[in-house]
């Protein structure tokens, strides 16, 4: 292209208020022109504007070329015209279809302001297409402190009046802008605010530069306390978060996963930001967009979870208020099916800062015996109980070292040097016990017996060999991983290893630690015959631009004991139905048809008169099944305390109902005669 320079002279002044609406006029001329204004220095922007005001109204859409091409030809002298304003006009000019021009650029006193479109997040759904998370929209209110009026007064007459509308103490806004001045960006004044304080704020904007009102994009979680600590939350991004972010792009308002699947998939669900581009007069008003250098947001990913939310739903409804966890998964795929942990928590409150959340944000955080929100099933380490006895199990079918009809007698205790070790039954006695006889009734004696053969050394190996003391890998965040003790970690911790710590370990108590994904997936390898799946959350990645699916997740075998004969697995699936049908949980199970295997447990928790107990059951089947359409479900109650209502096996089966007979909760309570929610203090 070539470049051309003219001279015009302006002989008719205008007033301000043409001068202000000029720049919209010209800036819309975008098939007529393309040019860049100079202005020389002593000239003020509202001269600048009465030349841009004259070149809007003279450029005819039939006239543009001729009077340029005039202007070229005759490249006009300032000085010929008497008492005009002049400024040089530089045109950039193509030839294309004749004489066609375009914007170039913008007066100089005005300038470009970038506003940031922050990245839309993707929806969460549950295998069942339930919507779990998604974006609602508000309006907040922000300040650009460098662009508020220099003038104190003014500048006080604003916030003054911002203060008035929201409600809010002049003072705090004053202290919100003094300790963040030192971020050159906007403040978040206000969040959500109503449609009567948009309109009020609004209607007063050109009278407030460095005051705005933007559009935001702010996390629901419809479904509140369901499936809370698998979902997790959003909330504002700290300082600690931002210094390892910004480098991603992260603004110091943005929000981040906090917790669960939000912060998990934190890079998946975020998205990408926009921008969008203003012109802006000396006094900081938006004059207009420009809509050529726009950059829109690209959505995050959306996520599909294995969660079946109406199983989930009946799930914590069985659960209840009972201080605990209950989990149910696949041990075909490693799918989790439903995840619930009580005391559980609303989502929603943690993201919006208002002084009703930050209330009950408080209320959560002074509950330490609760602790609601930590995810039991992952986080909380628990004695396995009598559960752990399958490792011992294991060890003596795998090495053959005690023949499964060799029997030992239980007469309700256990001797070892000057120590005395009890069976749970005592003052009761089991008498005669072989292997499969031993997990139905849940003797200790005969473990006690078992463990001195097996020993501390084998012991942890094959819990180690199971998947305890390791993490699973799970994806969610702050997953625990245990402890399976050893002489080395007792010494560590300043004690001393004596025989009886194996009678402990043996059964599941003492130092020995898991957390309830542990104990499901030791009953998947079992059910599986000796394999398991890594427990996973996620699904399907969807695009959300076009609905496509971008990844099906499909987990790998963590667990591979294909060395362990299968009739090892088989012993222990015989011997843990008979639990169900004549052993320890035959009274939790006794109305339900279907065919489960599983294993009671109560750990103990503290000694003497504080002494409580934790109740478990963990189970698999209905093994007639195929193995594809299995579940293994765990149950974890604390401090049931030999209620019989809070035992984790009744609770068991209602959770196998609910999701083989699709039976309503409500149902299997009334059936069984169960109390129904709150009622079980």
């Amino acid at each position: 292209g070539t470049h051309f320079s003219a001279y015009l002279s302006l002989s008719e002044p205008i007033d301000e208020g043409q001068a202000n609406h000029a720049a919209l006029l010209l800036l819309g001329l975008d098939s007529y022109l393309k040019l860049v204004v100079v202005v020389d220095e002593d000239i003020d922007i509202y001269n600048e504007q009465e030349v841009l005001w004259a070149i809007a109204t003279r450029m005819q859409p039939d006239r543009d070329v001729n009077v340029i091409k005039n202007v070229f030809c005759n490249r006009l002298d300032p000085s010929a015209y008497d008492g005009g304003t002049s400024a040089k006009i530089i045109i950039d000019a193509t030839k294309k279809k004749g004489w066609t021009f375009e914007k170039l650029t913008v007066p100089k006193n005005f300038r470009e302001k970038a506003i940031r479109i922050p990245p839309i997040r993707g929806n969460i759904y549950s295998s069942d297409g339930q919507l779990l998370a998604h974006n609602i929209n508000s309006f907040n209110v922000y300040i650009t402190p460098y662009e508020l009026d220099k003038d104190s007064n003014i500048r006080q007459k604003e916030i003054l009046y911002l203060s008035e509308v929201l409600k809010y103490d002049y003072s705090d806004i004053e202290k919100l802008l003094k300790d963040q001045k030192k971020y050159k960006e906007d403040i978040l004044i206000a969040e959500n605010i109503s449609f009567d304080k948009f309109i009020k704020i609004k209607e007063n904007m050109h009278n407030m530069p460095g005051i705005s009102i933007k559009e935001a994009l702010y996390r629901e979680y419809p479904n509140k306390s369901i499936l809370s600590h698998v979902l997790g939350h959003t909330g504002p991004i700290s300082q600690s978060e931002l210094a390892i972010k910004q480098k991603e792009g992260y603004y110091y308002s943005d929000r981040i996963g906090k917790n669960g699947i939000e912060k998990y998939y934190e890079n998946i669900l975020r998205g990408k930001s926009g921008k969008k581009v203003f012109l802006i007069d000396a006094r900081m008003i938006i004059q207009e967009e420009i809509k050529e250098k726009e950059i829109k947001p690209i959505p995050g990913k959306e996520l599909i979870l294995t969660i079946d939310l109406e199983f989930q739903k009946n799930v914590e409804d069985i659960l209840a208020d009972r201080i605990g966890t209950i989990l149910a998964i696949k041990p075909s795929t490693g799918e989790i099916l439903a995840m619930a942990s009580y005391p559980d928590f609303d989502p929603n409150i943690y993201v919006l800062q208002t002084k009703e959340n930050s209330k009950k944000k408080r209320q959560i955080s002074l509950d330490t015996r609760g602790t609601p929100l930590i995810n039991r099933n992952i986080q909380s380490l628990y004695p396995p109980a009598s559960v752990f006895k399958l490792v011992t199990v294991s060890a003596i079918l795998n090495e053959n070292i005690i023949p499964v009809n060799d029997k030992f007698y239980c007469n309700g205790i256990f001797r070892l040097n000057n120590e005395t070790f009890r069976c749970w039954v005592h003052p009761n006695r089991h008498e005669w016990q072989n292997l499969s006889q031993a997990i139905m009734n849940s003797c200790d004696v005969y473990f006690y017996n078992a463990g001195l053969k097996v020993g501390e050394n084998r012991i942890q190996q094959y819990a180690l060999s199971y998947g305890f003391s390791n993490l699973l890998g799970i994806d969610l965040p702050f997953e625990n991983n245990g402890i399976i003790p050893s002489k080395e970690w007792i010494i560590s911790q300043g004690k001393i290893w004596y025989r009886g710590l194996t009678l402990i370990t043996t059964i599941g108590q003492g130092d020995v630690k898991v957390t309830p994904l542990q104990i499901a997936n030791f009953m998947s390898i079992l059910c599986n015959k000796g394999y398991s799946y890594g427990p996973h959350i996620l699904k399907k990645i969807i695009e959300s631009s076009d609905g496509n699916i971008k990844e099906n997740i499909m987990s790998e075998k963590i667990i591979d004991l294909s060395s362990y004969d299968e009739s090892i697995f088989d012993f222990i699936k015989d011997s843990c139905r008979k639990v169900v049908t004549k052993g320890t949980a035959s009274g939790a199970f006794y109305t339900n048809k279907l065919k489960i295997a599983g294993k009671t447990g109560t750990a103990e928790i503290g000694i003497g008169k504080k002494k409580q107990t934790h109740s478990w059951f963990a189970g698999f089947g209905p093994i007639d099944y195929p193995l594809d359409q299995q579940i293994v479900v765990v149950v974890l109650i604390e401090y049931e305390n030999q209620n019989y209502l809070k035992y984790a096996a009744p609770i068991a089966s209602m959770v196998f109902n609910s999701w083989f007979n699709k039976e309503d909760f409500y149902e299997s309570a009334k059936r069984l005669r169960y109390p129904i929610k709150k009622s079980y203090d």
